[in-house]
């Protein structure tokens, strides 16, 4: 009987996760091998690797563009001219209050530089999470991307 209601909390839970358009495996592989971003450019990694909050998807953006989404254990790169860069997170909110997106990180990126980001949730009032966004160091970051999928990046 344990096993039985082991399982069912498991599928529940499994089940609950959520889900956002995933790259093709070139894309991914392309991604994981890090290279350094076009001339003139910098890469930008944003990933989620915790399971706390997994039945939401994080809808990202930067300097008010769209990026794309993330759910546990994604990623995406993106190509960005150098500069300072806000990023913001929006989270789908099932209390009656509304969510504006919120300012998750900033960062100052150099031409050529390559950095990370983890993006988490924060829990909010009952029903209504928020997500932040930390850097890393690169080997983090790297790893964790890694470990991951690639999501598809807004176009």
């Amino acid at each position: 009987m344990r096993a039985l209601s082991c399982l069912v909390a498991a599928s529940f839970l499994l089940s609950a996760c959520a889900t956002v358009p995933m790259a093709g495996p070139t894309a991914d592989a392309d991604g994981k091998r890090f290279d350094p971003p076009p001339p003139g450019q910098s890469a930008l990694y944003l990933y989620r690797s915790s399971v706390l909050g997994s039945e939401v998807a994080f809808s990202l953006a930067d300097n008010q563009q769209p990026v794309g989404s993330l759910a546990n254990r994604t990623w995406i790169r993106v190509d960005v001219v150098p500069g300072r860069h806000v990023i913001t997170c929006s989270v789908p909110s099932y209390a009656p209050l509304t969510q504006t997106p919120a300012e998750a990180a900033t960062v100052d990126l150099a031409p050529g530089e390559i950095r990370f980001l983890e993006v988490d949730v924060w829990p909010g009032l009952p029903l209504n999470p928020r997500c932040v966004a930390s850097e890393v160091s690169a080997d983090k970051g790297r790893a964790a991307v890694t470990d991951g999928n690639r999501a598809m990046a807004a176009n």
